[in-house]
């Protein structure tokens, strides 16, 4: 492929006191908070290949490969995550799986997934939640968290009772659901139900120490939820965990935004904490009540590399994090992740540095192909 270089000219005068210092804080501050450009990518964006991003104002990633990332094409669930409920109901167990119960994988790329149900009725690891979980030891706060999968519940789910059902949990300690020191966030009211428009929304736990209004006075009640009983929908988080007041929980479900808490995150004691995704569901105790996830990633930053299906990012309703297993400010490798992107279809490729700044306008690339442009130079920057 060509790459098409950009050259700069550097230009040196000087200007007098104050003018001087103006100009070089303005210089300054477009340097540092200027959003990633993704000049070119060397290689075929085949799924599973490898391929290398340049371009620059990818700041640093301390590890370049993300926490955690399971497409469920491992031998054991417990290699990747610090636990999985539940464990102690044979045949109903959270782990990998063949497609079963006429559930097909979200995208044609995945010939497995993750998938377990709330069969039992004898404790939270024996039904009463469906939840994968992976520990932490928590740095210094500020800090983030970016967190994303594919989840959708049983075509045949037993519905009863006011039908809670939760989808992601925030702990202290080394496991979900450490009460009074977790929050978390589930669906409703109205909770998901028999009917086909259902309605839901999505909430979050309030009071620990989320609070309700947040302090952009919405609250704890926000955008409509796709119907998790007849299509696969993936959820991002990001989060700023934070006992100040600037922190934020954000969260987008197939690329529409539901969710932009302002506010406190985390108050709670020592540094051990837990991220579950998945949860609790009201209506345990049934064989049909089955959860399957697919392509879980966690990371403990807001770097990232996505393709997307719009050359906006926020505009896109698909978005595929890629694996990346190397990172400078200029040059990222990673395997490439097509998710729902089939052989042909033009996607453009992002990168998110760990601000949360993102590339303005996306790397136009072709899966299977290689990239087709040279996106324009960014005309805005994010700052947290």
């Amino acid at each position: 492929m060509t790459t098409t270089t950009h050259s700069r000219r550097s230009l040196q005068f000087h200007l007098p006191g104050t003018a001087a210092a103006l100009l070089a804080f303005a210089a300054w501050t477009q340097c540092s908070f200027a959003a990633p450009v993704v000049q070119a990518v060397n290689g075929t964006l085949n799924d599973g290949a490898t391929v290398t991003i340049t371009g620059s104002g990818f700041g640093t990633k301390p590890s370049a490969a993300p926490l955690v990332w399971d497409d469920a094409t491992g031998t054991s669930i417990t290699a990747k995550w610090s636990g999985a409920w539940p464990d102690q109901s044979p045949g109903y167990n959270l782990t990998y799986y063949a497609p079963i119960r006429g559930v097909s994988p979200p995208h044609s790329h995945a010939t497995r997934y993750i998938a377990g149900a709330h069969a039992g009725s004898s404790g939270a690891n024996a039904g009463w939640n469906v939840i994968l979980y992976k520990n932490i030891t928590a740095p210094a706060m500020p800090y983030y968290i970016y967190a994303s999968w594919y989840q959708r519940f049983d075509p045949n789910w037993h519905f009863g009772g006011d039908n809670n059902t939760k989808t992601f949990d925030w702990s202290y300690g080394t496991g979900p659901y450490n009460n009074p020191y977790s929050w978390y966030i589930c669906y409703g009211p109205p909770h998901p139900d028999s009917a086909a428009d259902t309605g839901a929304q999505w909430t979050y736990e309030n009071g620990t120490p989320l609070l309700n209004p947040d302090l952009n006075g919405h609250i704890a009640w926000w955008g409509l939820a796709a119907d998790p009983f007849t299509q696969w929908s993936k959820v991002e988080i990001a989060i700023k965990v934070t006992n100040q007041q600037n922190g934020y929980v954000q969260m987008w479900e197939n690329g529409r935004q539901v969710m932009n808490y302002a506010g406190i995150t985390d108050n709670y004691p020592g540094t051990q904490r837990s991220i579950g995704i998945g949860g609790y569901a009201r209506m345990y105790g049934y064989s049909s009540n089955w959860r399957y996830f697919d392509d879980a990633y966690i990371d403990t930053t807001l770097s990232r590399v996505v393709l997307a299906d719009t050359p906006v990012l926020s505009q896109a309703r698909i978005v595929e994090n890629q694996i990346p297993s190397a990172w400078s400010t200029g040059s990222i490798t990673a395997k490439v992740n097509l998710g729902k992107f089939t052989q042909g279809q033009a996607a453009y490729l992002f990168v998110v540095d760990s601000t949360g700044a993102v590339t303005a306008t996306g790397l136009k690339v072709t899966a299977g192909g290689t990239a087709a442009a040279i996106p324009d130079a960014p005309s805005s920057f994010q700052v947290d």
